[in-house]
C-alpha cells in the first residue's frame, strides 16, 4: 500500500508542479530562478534526509563522476520542464515532456541490441502519431521555444534514467541522487548568476507559484523512490501516467485551459501509446 500512495503522490504533485507554475511566471519570475530553487531546495531535502538516516555524503571517485555526469541533463530537466509552460499551453508542455517514457524504451533496446517487439512498435507509432496531432494542430500557434524547452527536457529524463539504472545499484542511491541533484543545482545557479538571468516575483500570486512549483517537485521526486522500492519500477512507472492527466485537469480548473478535440484526441493516443508500452514490458518481464 505504502508503494501505490507513494506513486500516486508523486504523480499527483508532479503534474500539479507544471500547472502551478503558470502562476509564477505570471507574476514576473522565469524559468531558470523556478529551476534554481527547485534544485536547491531538493538538494535540501534528499541530504537531510540522509544526514538523518545516518548516511555518509561522501563518495569515492568511481562513484562521484557518474553522478557528475548524471546531474548535467538532471539540470536540462529541470529547467526545461517547467520552463516550457512559459511559453506553451500546460497540457501541450506536460504531454511532450511525457514523451520520455518511450524514448527510454527505445533507449533500452538499443544498448540492448534488440529490436522492439510488434506490439511495442505500435505503442511507439501510436504514442508519436498522437504527439504529431497535437504538434500539427499547435504549431502555428504556439511558441518553438517552449516545445524545444519540453522535448529537451524529455531527451535529459531518457538519458539520466537510462544512466541511473546502471550507475545507482553500484552504491547508496540516496547519497548518489543527492550529488546529482547538487550538480544540477550548482549548474543552474551558475546559468543564472553569469546570464543575469534571476527574476524574482513581482506579485504575490507570484511568489506562492514559485514556492508551490519547487515544493511540490522537491517533494515529490523522492516518492518516486519509495515507490520502486515497495512495488518495483514496472507499476510505479504505470501509475506516473497520471502525471499529464493532472496537469490537463489543473490547467482547466485552474487557468480554464481546453484542448481542442484534435489535441484531445492526440493526448489519448500518446498516453494509450505510453500505456501499452509499458504494459507489454510488465508482461514481458512476468
Amino acid at each position: 500500500m505504502i508503494g501505490y500512495v507513494a506513486a500516486l503522490s508523486c504523480s499527483v504533485g508532479l503534474g500539479l508542479a507544471v500547472a502551478v507554475a503558470r502562476f509564477a511566471f505570471e507574476g514576473g519570475t522565469n524559468g531558470v530562478t523556478v529551476a534554481v530553487l527547485r534544485a536547491s531546495l531538493l538538494v535540501l531535502l534528499v541530504g537531510g534526509y540522509c544526514l538523518a538516516t545516518g548516511r555518509n555524503l561522501r563518495l569515492p571517485w568511481r562513484l562521484w563522476f557518474p553522478c557528475f555526469v548524471l546531474g548535467l541533463p538532471m539540470a536540462v530537466m529541470f529547467y526545461g520542464n517547467i520552463a516550457a509552460v512559459q511559453f506553451i499551453p500546460i497540457g501541450l508542455a506536460a504531454l511532450l515532456f511525457f514523451t520520455f517514457p518511450p524514448l527510454i524504451a527505445l533507449g533500452e533496446a538499443a544498448l540492448a541490441r534488440r529490436v522492439p517487439s510488434g506490439l511495442q512498435l505500435l505503442a511507439l507509432a501510436a504514442a508519436f502519431a498522437g504527439l504529431a496531432m497535437m504538434l500539427g494542430v499547435s504549431f502555428e500557434t504556439v511558441h518553438p521555444l517552449g516545445i524545444a524547452l519540453s522535448l529537451s527536457a524529455s531527451v535529459a529524463t531518457t538519458l539520466n534514467v537510462i544512466g541511473s539504472a546502471r550507475v545507482l545499484p553500484r552504491g547508496d542511491r540516496w547519497v548518489m541522487f543527492w550529488h546529482m541533484a547538487l550538480v544540477a543545482a550548482v549548474c543552474l545557479m551558475a546559468v543564472a548568476v553569469l546570464g543575469g538571468s534571476i527574476h524574482l516575483p513581482e506579485t504575490p500570486g507570484g511568489w506562492a507559484g514559485m514556492f508551490g512549483v519547487a515544493l511540490l517537485q522537491a517533494s515529490s521526486i523522492p516518492l518516486f523512490y519509495v515507490a520502486i522500492h515497495h512495488i518495483g519500477p514496472a507499476k510505479s512507472a504505470m501509475l506516473t501516467n497520471l502525471q499529464p492527466v493532472v496537469s490537463i485537469v489543473a490547467a482547466y480548473l485552474l487557468f480554464a485551459e481546453v484542448l481542442g478535440p484534435l489535441q484531445s484526441a492526440g493526448a489519448a493516443m500518446v498516453l494509450g501509446g505510453i500505456m501499452l508500452m509499458q504494459w507489454s514490458d510488465m508482461r514481458k518481464r512476468k
